[in-house]
């Protein structure tokens, strides 16, 4: 019966996504609810994270701000308020509280806690609240793939936005898009103890693709993540055009890494009458920063030969040898991930995308194997040398060898060497040095 032919493939490949599902998600489900662990170049002994805080963030609670394409349930408390279901034709905008430790937290007993040397778990973090500004797109947009923005609600949310951005000095925007089997609460989390260690001066958001939460629906999360590509590339858009923005850095995770890539690709053909700096500024684009990214290595090619990695300010891929996720995706689809391509890339090929094509590859496997993940897949939170790495990458732009990282002859590549957390805490130390005043006289 050739009807039933192809079964056996399609059970094969449904029963290996459950599999990847389970392994990658179900050790991050319960910790991703916790302040990560004290990276190791912000403890005691290093670079003071919070030394510039601005004086309204000096509280333990954390606004993140949301972009969705996620159906919404009315009514639902904040944790359940966004389902599972695709709604890519409309961009729905809000604003998160995430609380960090009980209600009774101080930012003085925060602050000890989030530089304590060697912690590894609490305090506890909490989707608080939720403020629905409303979808983006006014009416329905059906086929229309621009049926008229929504002036009132784009106002409150570049408004909101505003008003964070003006509470600090540095202009900056943090855009967090997640990997996959995720959930709203977990998500904003994770970006909101990102932007902790940032110390809090600028705004952040959490781009919310509609992943299904289910260790079996892998390909599923896959194709909505695809979908959710054109409303990243408005969002990124708009957020440059009607905020007062400096730079706008994006950090992708594993699943998220494409949406971010592609859409970055789309702007760059958009603005491909320009000069990649002046595209840069018109859209306020800064740092690309891919973190195991589930991205298939020939559409990540063609995106560099589209001019995508020219046009943020430098993109840094972070990959592992050791990252078992990668190693079952890359299976499953039958093609190299972008998140373990030493196996697969030359050192020359690597040293043509450092010196042609604006990226740094950072190969995490020796943290990895300090850290002893058997998965190896969420190390940009779990291993504090890594987030570490990641946060002196995303926050300050800083060169790797001048953040603590060395050369890997082997493969052309940066990586973790003996002593890196000496060289990390000097690094970080030196990066939130009071800078001094420009021009005239020291005070």
């Amino acid at each position: 019966m050739t009807g039933h032919a192809p079964s056996a493939p399609r059970l094969v490949a449904a029963a290996a996504a459950a599999l990847l599902c389970a392994i990658v998600v179900a050790p991050l489900a319960g910790c991703r609810t916790e302040l990560m662990p004290t990276p190791v170049g912000f403890d005691a002994g290093g670079g003071d994270p919070f030394v510039a805080t601005p004086a309204p963030a000096r509280t333990p609670p954390v606004t993140v701000f949301c972009a969705s394409t996620r159906g919404v349930d009315p009514g639902a408390p904040p944790a359940r308020y966004f389902n599972t279901k695709r709604n890519t034709s409309i961009l729905r905008l809000c604003e998160l509280e995430v609380g960090i430790g009980d209600s009774a937290e101080t930012w003085d007993a925060l602050l000890e806690t989030s530089r304590e040397p060697g912690r590894t778990d609490g305090p506890a973090m909490t989707l608080r609240s939720l403020t629905d500004y409303g979808p983006l797109w006014a009416g329905p947009a059906k086929l229309d793939p621009s049926p008229g923005l929504d002036e009132k609600v784009m106002g409150r949310f570049a408004e909101a936005i505003d008003a964070e951005l003006a509470e600090g000095t540095s202009g900056n925007v943090y855009v967090f898009v997640h990997g996959f089997n995720t959930t709203v609460p977990d998500n904003a989390a994770l970006a909101a103890g990102l932007f902790h260690y940032l110390g809090r001066d600028g705004a952040v958001l959490t781009f919310e693709w509609p992943s299904r939460g289910s260790v079996f629906d892998y390909d599923i999360d896959k194709a909505s993540a695809s979908a959710s590509t054109r409303s990243f590339r408005q969002l990124v858009s708009l957020i440059g055009s009607r905020t007062r923005a400096r730079a706008i850095h994006v950090i992708a995770h594993s699943a998220g890494a494409p949406i971010a890539v592609q859409a970055i690709r789309h702007l760059r053909l958009m603005h491909a009458h320009e000069g990649a700096d002046d595209a840069r500024r018109a859209l306020r684009l800064g740092r690309l920063v891919l973190v195991a990214p589930d991205m298939d290595l020939g559409d990540f090619r063609d995106a560099v030969s589209d001019g995508a990695t020219e046009l943020p300010e430098r993109v840094t891929i972070y990959v592992s040898t050791r990252d078992k996720a990668l190693d079952i995706s890359s299976w499953i689809s039958g093609f190299a991930r972008l998140g373990r391509p030493l196996d697969t890339l030359t050192p020359a090929q690597v040293g043509f995308l450092e010196d042609n094509a604006n990226v740094d590859l950072v190969d995490v496997s020796r943290a990895e194997q300090r850290l002893g993940s058997w998965l190896g897949h969420s190390y940009f939170r779990d291993d504090p040398w890594a987030s570490t790495d990641v946060l002196l990458t995303l926050g300050h732009g800083i060169h790797p060898l001048d953040r603590g990282l060395q050369r890997d002859p082997s493969h052309n590549v940066y990586a973790f060497g003996d002593g890196y957390p000496d060289r990390a805490r000097a690094a970080a130390r030196a990066a939130l040095a009071p800078k001094p005043a420009a021009g005239g006289d020291p005070k």
